[in-house]
């Protein structure tokens, strides 16, 4: 990744790693400098801290009864094969 222009979408894709602070400092830079002509990706970043400090606080009992085994028949499918 370059200091040149970072599209939108490779922004998305990076956010997670931005968050992590897994982002090399050239890389976090870039970031930030998209971040700060960018209102959508702001707006973007604020809704994935906000999802990580409410998911972060939920129980199992917050989750109610009839979600649980497709949430959890779910997770099964996606880590099948998986180790």
């Amino acid at each position: 990744m370059s200091l040149g222009d970072l599209p939108c979408v490779d922004f998305v894709e990076l956010a997670t790693e931005y968050l992590e602070g897994a982002l090399s400092v050239e890389q976090r830079l870039v970031m930030e400098r998209h971040l700060a002509f960018c209102a959508p990706c702001v707006d973007y970043l604020e809704q994935m801290r906000a999802t990580i400090a409410a998911t972060g606080t939920l129980r199992e009992e917050d989750v109610p009864e009839p979600v649980i085994e497709p949430l959890m028949a779910a997770f099964r499918a996606l880590t099948n094969g998986h180790s």
